[in-house]
């Protein structure tokens, strides 16, 4: 048998975790039944119990709510998988990626995305903190350590578990309350949606846009907009891997951002670091990739239709919102290029490239005429192609 049986009755496998079978109610429940410390102490004391008490310390430190509900959630794992002595768990490599990767599955379910590594470390200052504690009430232990100073007045008053499942799941209700809700920033020109946990994006990605809206509308000779323009941030990748597939579009683990349904879609910084092929990307390089859609925002008003002229779509965004690629050797072919630009590699590199030659060599009034009449550009593709291959 390759799952366990939770108390909602469902069948879970917590070395494959899938993030739509992970329940609250499973969590609050088996946590307020596990006793704290493998069960060495002097008596019953649940990790339920455990994880209140870093939940509430963590918002009385002004951490505010995600930190927060990260507390209540980081002995979660230990739902699925019991949990294993520290000393124990250092021999064990297998089973602490294990632990790691469902307990991100945890985090992404219901804060909307992973820790990020300074978030990681304020939970295990907590969780650290907290344990001074434990030791010092529940086994007469003292550490070394300084006594941590604390911000809350706890109790290790024995309850029962159904009064500690009740006290989490409301802890939990009230710390993730809204988190999901959609919240919408409007403007004259802009209308952001986005979840609370991306708030402090909103600020940034507006700015960038308004910032750089003129100049991008006046290379496509654009007045107005036919709309505001539509913006949706993404907390997750799984959420937003599901939309991509929505538009009809296959996924790919470098994808972060698009405009595949008119709209400027977008995942949260920290989502994107999370991809291997975006781990370093900062702050100037976010705004890039958000002048970029905008590029593509402003091209489809002027003329949607981009069948075998993917590869200069992306040679103008990434031009012109100013994105660097790597020096690349351009090996294809006008119908690789034209008709198998996903498939190339360093597609984006060798678009940049293109993209960089026409606006060096090539008037603007030509280049605005691909824009507006893609056959033309079809006519003189190989053409353009070549010369950036001798240039």
């Amino acid at each position: 048998m390759s799952y366990i049986t939770t108390y909602t009755g469902k069948h879970f496998d917590p070395t494959c975790p899938e993030g739509e079978k992970i329940d609250i109610r499973d969590i609050a429940h088996a946590l307020s039944l596990t006793c704290r410390g493998n069960g060495q102490v002097k008596t019953f004391f649940s990790v339920g119990q455990h994880c209140i008490h870093c939940a509430l310390e963590a918002e009385a430190r002004g951490y505010g709510r995600r930190l927060a509900l990260a507390c209540l959630l980081h002995d979660a794992s230990e739902c699925y998988m019991s949990d294993v002595p520290r000393p124990v768990k250092a021999t064990m490599p297998q089973y602490k990626a294990a632990e790691e990767r469902l307990l991100e599955q945890v985090y992404i379910r219901y804060l909307g995305s992973a820790l990020t590594d300074e978030e990681e470390k304020l939970v295990k200052q907590i969780d650290n903190d907290m344990l001074y504690y434990d030791l010092l009430h529940l086994l007469n232990e003292k550490t070394e350590q300084d006594a941590p100073v604390m911000a809350t007045d706890f109790s290790y008053e024995v309850l029962p578990f159904e009064q500690v499942e009740r006290r989490y799941l409301e802890l939990f209700a009230r710390l993730g309350e809204g988190a999901e809700e959609e919240c919408v920033f409007s403007t004259d020109c802009l209308e952001l949606h986005y979840s609370r946990d991306c708030e402090e994006l909103v600020g940034e990605i507006s700015g960038t846009l308004l910032e750089n809206m003129e100049r991008i509308m006046g290379f496509f000779q654009l007045e107005t907009l036919e709309q505001k323009v539509p913006v949706v941030i993404y907390a997750a990748v799984d959420a937003y891997a599901a939309h991509v597939k929505e538009c009809g579009q296959d996924y790919y683990e470098w994808m972060i951002a698009d405009t595949f349904d008119g709209r400027i879609n977008v995942l949260a910084l920290e989502a994107c670091r999370r991809s291997s092929s975006h781990a370093r990307m900062d702050r100037e390089e976010y705004a890039r990739l958000i002048v970029h859609e905008l590029v593509h925002i402003c091209q489809q008003q002027v003329e949607p239709n981009c069948y075998g002229c993917i590869w200069f779509w992306e040679a103008l965004a990434t031009n012109l919102a100013g994105q660097i690629s790597a020096p690349v050797e351009i090996l294809c072919s006008r119908e690789e290029l034209m008709f198998h630009y996903q498939e190339l590699p360093s597609a984006y590199a060798i678009s940049y490239r293109l993209g960089k030659y026409m606006l060096e060599n090539l008037p603007y009034e030509q280049i605005y005429n691909y824009i507006c009449k893609p056959a033309a550009l079809w006519e003189d593709t190989e053409k353009i192609l070549e010369q950036a291959k001798r240039a």
